[in-house]
């Protein structure tokens, strides 16, 4: 199964991120790649990995009691889904 971990820039997303992250306003926005004047073949991406959701951990940090390490191999992708992006919007101040 193939996950797509990008986010979708809306216009809101782009205005509120303009108003508070300078970064925005050359090109740091959304889900991207910094190549410059390089080739990057997206084979490079594609591998195994995991998601752990791990948005229940609140006012502390992530642990590794919070996650079955026991699952992850060598060479995959692992990803946290904290569940903080839809808590505060993407954009926004607080993010």
């Amino acid at each position: 199964m193939m996950i797509d971990l990008t986010v979708e820039v809306t216009p809101k997303a782009a205005a509120d991120a303009q108003g508070n992250e300078k970064k925005a306003l050359t090109g740091h926005l959304g889900t991207h790649f910094d190549v410059m004047d390089r080739e990057f073949p997206l084979e490079y991406v594609i591998r195994k990995g995991l998601v752990f959701d791990v948005s229940q951990v609140s006012g502390r940090d992530i642990e590794s009691g919070d996650i079955e390490l026991e699952r992850v191999e060598p060479g995959m992708f692992v990803a946290f889904s904290t569940g903080f992006l839809e808590q505060t919007g993407y954009g926004t101040p607080v993010y």
